[in-house]
């Protein structure tokens, strides 16, 4: 019998782990592959400043959406039929991009996958929390690279694919992915284990996180890593041609350069954060990339734009650090819900506003110049964020000292 329940805990611990990293590889595909290849699209859709500007900010927006509305629907769903919810979500939404019409149409399937999208970012680490509780330190790096595997991969083939196949077929295809995901789950409700893997949302009190400083460390923290990844990829092809002088194919080439570079940082700082004492280097690190590789792109873009996109894609080691963190300062599954929808929430706002101040900067301008400095010294903020961080306070800690104090 003991023989027997092992078995079917390994078995359901393989489908959970192959669903979390199929989820993780869905949520960023509707990101980075599709401002490659604007050009292209421009010829059947027309794509006007305007328009690339509104796609540039769905990104964070769907997020937030997302966000909200994985904490409204995790009671009464559950873990298992919200994240076949998700995945749903966000293959409709290739779909639809794939079959789009007019840039109307294609921001729409663009968002119906985004919120997806968002609702995957809340729901994974309490997930991770809950089916991994002894294993964060080694199943979050997965998940982490899964997501950067597919923000590396996106913009690297989407040009080719469409020259080849068409821009359709390079924006449709991506449905695949949530596809296979949705496939994990639906074995999970078919085996009967939904309710031991329950998100807890019916447990315990609402935990006031917005009083902690350490969840705004954190929101803050993922808040400098969004705005520099989403402006990146709404931007960057741009930036390349008109900075560093390089046709479409580089811009891709650049944008998945910016990408990749995350996949080993998105392996590493997991680890770096289980298992050091005091992660305000990590932080300060991130911080000292993002505005060396801002700078870059101003002073010297012709000079080395690899070099740069290399250092700014660095800086985003904040993203997973972020995410690990949210497990690693929270003492249950229904904080870390918590804590993972306000953090978010934080993080893609700023996001939200980032993108299209960096485009509105360039029309008034006429240059990348000034958003690229707004983007440098925004990210100095995330060092208080490491001040913070580096106590190694979890949320509830900060919540009951701050009651202690209160009372005396």
């Amino acid at each position: 019998m003991a023989l027997a329940k092992n078995r079917s805990d390994w078995a359901d611990g393989i489908i959970a782990l192959l669903g979390v990293i199929f989820v993780a590889l869905s949520i960023r595909s509707a990101i980075s592959g599709l401002s490659p290849i604007y050009d292209i699209v421009d010829t059947d859709v027309p794509l006007d400043t305007l328009a690339r500007s509104v796609l540039g900010t769905l990104p964070p927006v769907g997020f937030v959406l997302g966000g909200l509305i994985t904490s409204r629907l995790a009671r009464p769903l559950g873990l298992e039929r919200l994240l076949i919810v998700l995945v749903v979500l966000i293959l409709a939404g290739h779909l639809i991009r794939g079959m789009a019409t007019s840039w109307q149409m294609m921001a729409a399937g663009s968002l119906l996958a985004l919120i997806g999208s968002g609702m995957g970012n809340v729901a994974l680490p309490p997930v991770i929390k809950r089916y991994f509780p002894t294993r964060i330190g080694r199943v979050s790096p997965m998940y982490t690279v899964a997501m950067s595997v597919t923000s590396l991969i996106a913009p690297l083939i989407a040009v080719p694919v469409s020259e080849t196949w068409g821009w359709r077929v390079s924006l449709a295809s991506w449905a695949i992915l949530p596809l296979i995901a949705v496939i994990p789950w639906i074995i999970e409700l078919r085996r009967g284990h939904e309710a031991h893997v329950d998100l807890d949302t019916s447990h315990g009190p609402r935990i006031p996180v917005v009083r902690s400083r350490t969840a705004w460390a954190i929101a803050l923290t993922l808040t400098v890593s969004s705005m520099t990844g989403y402006t990146m990829f709404a931007w960057m092809p741009s930036i390349a041609v008109d900075n560093a002088g390089l046709d479409m194919a580089g811009g891709g080439l650049l944008l998945s350069i910016f990408a990749g570079i995350g996949l080993p940082w998105a392996l590493i700082s997991p680890i770096l954060a289980t298992r050091m004492r005091n992660i305000a280097p990590l932080v300060v690190l991130g911080v000292a990339l993002t505005v060396t590789g801002a700078l870059g792109f101003i002073v010297a873009p012709t000079a080395a734009p690899y070099l740069w996109s290399m250092i700014l894609g660095s800086g985003p080691l904040l993203f997973p650090l972020a995410l690990v963190l949210i497990n690693l300062r929270t003492e249950s599954s229904h904080a870390s819900l918590q804590l993972s929808a306000f953090t978010q929430f934080v993080a893609y706002i700023g996001a939200a506003i980032a993108a299209p101040v960096m485009g509105w900067t360039h029309a008034v301008s006429g240059g990348w110049t000034v958003g690229l400095v707004v983007l440098a010294c925004f990210s100095l903020i995330a060092l208080w964020s490491a001040w913070v961080l580096g106590k190694g306070n979890t949320i509830e800690a900060d919540l009951r000292a701050r009651n202690a104090t209160s009372v005396h």
